[in-house]
């Protein structure tokens, strides 16, 4: 089979024991092999490829302002002499806490460029997150927001920063816009406050140095990226990535979507980059497909309508909460989005009313995927030809494993019996940074990933993801999966959102307590009438002893209730 840039394809001849111990890949669409070579290159060359294949196409647009392959690959290898210029050397962590900015990715590339490990930050989170994850890493340069440079001005002492590098929402803007954007949020003033000095500097400052000629030689299994994520442990620890985890995972999804039109497609970046999700299925496989990226710093329902119309977007992946809000605007306003080819959802479960009136209006596919950070991240996605089964998270990718485990013995389950989804592939970390003993506890010697989910996989390889390890409800010697009960409670009329979560309880040890979002017409919903509908539906020892109600919940980047919060 003929090579697609980077990738290679091995044939789909494939013995019949094989079959029966990864029954999944009888399932695969046409065009997707089972099995890649993947290079040993850094992840830097995707970059490099992109820039000789399709200079002089479209990289990216930002609020109308356009960059080439040509003009982004300038600016990264000026910033990337910049970086040299204040010391920066292979190895050093350069962090990065930026939303969706041309900037982000003028950083994040000339950080790679020269061997630096990138530290992905969520530019949302408070300073002593800020703090926690600066000094963990042990971060030499940060590339932040100007509106977040007071909390790291606060925190900076107790860090190990050396450079701070201050960028700004409306430097690519248009001009007309970039006057608009500063009159409209009055911030010369809070700048005029930064601090001068020459650990201090602007964007720009890093951009006025020669282009770096040639990049630094890094091996493909030296780390690239670190992104901090309580997923597994349920303790933030920043899960290390090595170019050959981050550029397979791009390899991955390239071949998932087998019949992706290299140089032109057109994808809605507005997944954060700075997430896991985003850095692979918008940042990384645009560059590797030299695809045009549109970039949007944030969610704004209408703003996305229209940025998918005006530019014919055909890829888009997202989180459900983006795909029900873009239905309802639809709705409101009709609109023709039937050139929108492929979503592809994460973060959450994808229900099965969203998927079949979401590809109703698209005419194009809405499929669900599954993936956790220290897999950089995706392990799973339905196939985009093939049979969706509901509520499922697919089938493995190629190059990938995964199995259910007993979640006290370890043994390897049958089908269709519930136990702790396992994951082995060419994405799957390196480990924890600094914290190996952690990570001994997350990959075996064999390298299975344990995932803290729990799910099954039923007889034709399909799995499906029930709840988390740790929000299992221990009552009184029964395990109670939350998901189930927030199943039963959505069922009420009233009921917009709900949420479970176990509460100490002197006797049993835990009972199930729900927070309960109620919708517009449920403002007089009661505990007492929940509770009575729960009656019948689920065993007596699962029904909610406590019911808080919420006007709405606390969420991450993709929309995902924090549990851990509530």
């Amino acid at each position: 089979m003929a090579k697609h840039g980077f990738l290679a394809f091995k044939e789909k001849l494939i013995h019949k024991s094989v079959l029966a111990e990864k029954p999944w890949l009888s399932h695969y669409d046409a065009g997707v092999p089972y099995e890649l070579q993947i290079p040993e290159i850094p992840l830097y060359q995707l970059l490099q490829h992109a820039f000789s294949e399709a200079g002089d196409k479209t990289a990216l647009i930002y609020y109308h302002s356009r960059f080439t392959y040509h003009h982004l690959y300038g600016l990264v290898t000026r910033f990337a002499a910049g970086l040299k210029e204040i010391g920066v050397q292979k190895g050093d962590r350069v962090a990065i806490c930026l939303p969706n900015i041309p900037q982000f990715l003028i950083a994040y590339w000339a950080a790679s460029y020269i061997g630096a490990v990138v530290v992905l930050i969520n530019p949302l989170l408070s300073e002593r997150e800020l703090r926690y994850q600066l000094s963990n890493s042990r971060s030499k340069v940060l590339v932040v927001l100007d509106r977040i440079y007071p909390r790291v001005h606060r925190i900076k002492a107790q860090t190990q920063l050396e450079h701070i590098v201050i960028a700004m929402l409306e430097t690519y803007m248009p001009p007309f816009l970039k006057i608009a954007f500063q009159f409209q949020q009055r911030i010369q003033k809070t700048r005029e406050k930064i601090e001068r000095s020459s650990h201090i500097m602007f964007f720009r400052h890093l951009l006025r140095y020669p282009p770096l000629t040639a990049a630094v030689p890094v091996a493909s299994k030296d780390p690239a990226v670190l992104i901090y994520t309580g997923g597994v442990t349920g303790t933030p620890k920043a899960a290390t990535l090595s170019h050959a985890n981050v550029v397979a995972n791009a390899l991955q999804a390239r071949a998932w979507l087998s019949d992706l039109r290299d140089g032109r497609e057109i994808i809605l970046a507005v997944l954060p980059f700075n997430h896991s999700y985003g850095m692979t299925a918008c940042h990384h496989l645009g560059i590797l497909t030299r695809s045009m990226m549109i970039m949007h710093p944030r969610f704004d329902v209408k703003q996305i309508l229209r940025s998918l119309k005006r530019y014919n977007v055909s890829l888009f992946p997202g989180v459900p909460t983006m795909f029900s809000s873009l239905l309802t605007e639809v709705r409101r306003k009709p609109t023709d989005l039937s050139h929108v080819r492929y979503c592809i959802s994460g973060g959450a479960p994808l229900s099965a009313d969203l998927k079949r009136d979401f590809e109703a209006v698209t005419h194009g596919k809405l499929v669900e995927g599954y993936g956790l950070t220290e897999a950089s991240p995706i392990t799973h996605c339905n196939p985009l030809a093939g049979v969706n089964k509901t509520g499922c998270i697919g089938l493995p990718w190629p190059n990938t494993e995964a199995r259910i485990v007993d979640m006290n013995t370890g043994a390897v389950l049958k089908a269709n019996t519930l136990g702790e989804l396992q994951i082995r592939g060419p994405q799957v970390m390196l480990g924890y940074w600094d914290a190996e003993n952690t990570a001994d506890q997350v990959i075996d010697a064999d390298g299975w990933l344990s995932s803290g989910d729990i799910g099954y996989c039923d007889s034709e390889g399909y799995f499906f993801i029930v709840d988390r390890k740790k929000d299992i409800i221990f009552c009184g010697g029964y395990n109670i999966y939350p998901s189930e009960v927030e199943k039963v409670l959505l069922e009420h009329p009233d009921v917009g959102e709900a949420a479970v979560v176990p509460m100490p309880d002197a006797y049993y040890g835990e009972v199930v307590k729900a927070f309960i979002v109620p919708r517009n017409s449920g403002k007089g919903l009661q505990q007492e009438a929940l509770i009575n509908f729960c009656k019948g539906k689920l065993a007596k020892y699962k029904i909610p002893r406590h019911i808080e109600f919420r006007a709405e919940f606390p969420r991450n980047l993709l929309g995902k209730v924090l549990k851990r919060e509530l």
